[in-house]
């Protein structure tokens, strides 16, 4: 899939000092560069976008989503269908715009494009990852690739969206507005970083409704980050439901993989699941262990 190149981007900034931005490692650019079908990210524009319509319109509560959560067994986060960023008026972006940011929230409200909803939701949002979680208790935190201030560097420590705590044997879902492109990683006990300060462990990594890409959306679990760092790599599971269902992205413990992407694979396209538009869920099983 195409958000994957990201990774790539990670790869190589972990070689440098300093948060990427706008301005990443010229290695690391050189690698986008050579890749006609990813949607260019390197020169973010100022203004977010909020576009999706959700499967079905229920009167919106007027609770906000929570940043910070701990998931129980009914998952957390808002109890009745909420609108995505309530905090201000979405814009439609340029197509130029688009190429460049894509939607990381709208009205001030950074990450409000990603939020923590209890379970019984699931089928009332057009995206969702539904994350069950098979090993220990665990940290989880999901971002947006471009970060606060505009630059590549939403999977750093502190730039994150949101976060919750996913204890073992439970459930989280989590929706997703249109245009989004967004990772989210667990770690069993706390959240792993590298020195620099990245999310580690292993991602997934979504490519939500793409609309420069006629809304198609795209997903993968990627431990390139982890690998290139030397650091532990567990398991972590991504399915599709629906016309999706069977099709799956995978990592074990360790480090090994099918259909994903694992240490020497970040020059690859075309791993993951590639779904046409249209309403998404995916199962993301923590702690997978095969």
């Amino acid at each position: 899939m195409k958000f994957s190149t990201t990774s790539v981007i990670l790869a190589a900034a972990l070689g440098v000092s300093a948060h990427p931005s706008g301005h990443v490692h010229q290695r690391a650019h050189n690698s986008v560069q050579a890749r006609g079908d990813f949607v260019m990210a390197n020169k973010p524009a100022v203004a977010p976008t909020s576009t999706s319509a959700p499967v079905a319109t229920p009167t919106p509560s007027s609770a906000a989503p929570a940043k910070d959560a701990t998931s129980g067994g009914q998952g957390t986060g808002v109890s009745t269908y909420t609108k995505f960023c309530q905090g201000g008026n979405s814009k439609r972006a340029t197509a130029a715009e688009i190429a460049y940011k894509g939607n990381v929230g709208s009205g001030g409200d950074y990450g409000c494009n990603i939020i923590a909803v209890q379970n019984h939701l699931v089928s009332q949002y057009q995206y969702t990852m539904v994350f069950n979680n098979e090993g220990d208790d665990a940290e989880c935190a999901c971002w947006n690739k471009i970060g606060p201030d505009g630059g590549i560097n939403g999977f750093f420590n502190g730039n994150e969206a949101m976060k919750f705590s996913l204890p073992a044997g439970g459930k989280q879902t989590v929706a997703v507005d249109s245009n989004s492109q967004i990772g989210c990683t667990c770690g069993a006990g706390s959240l792993p970083l590298t020195p620099i300060g990245q999310f580690a462990g292993t991602w997934i990594e979504g490519d939500v409704g793409n609309l420069s890409n006629g809304g198609w959306s795209g997903w993968d679990a990627s431990s390139l980050v982890a690998a290139a760092a030397g650091m532990d790599i567990p398991g972590l599971n991504v399915c599709g439901t629906g016309a999706q269902e069977g099709t799956c992205s995978t990592i074990f413990p360790g480090g090994t993989g099918k259909n994903a992407f694992i240490a020497g694979t970040a020059a690859m396209d075309g791993l993951g699941l590639n779904s046409p538009p249209g309403p998404q869920s995916v199962i993301v099983t923590v702690g997978f262990k095969g």
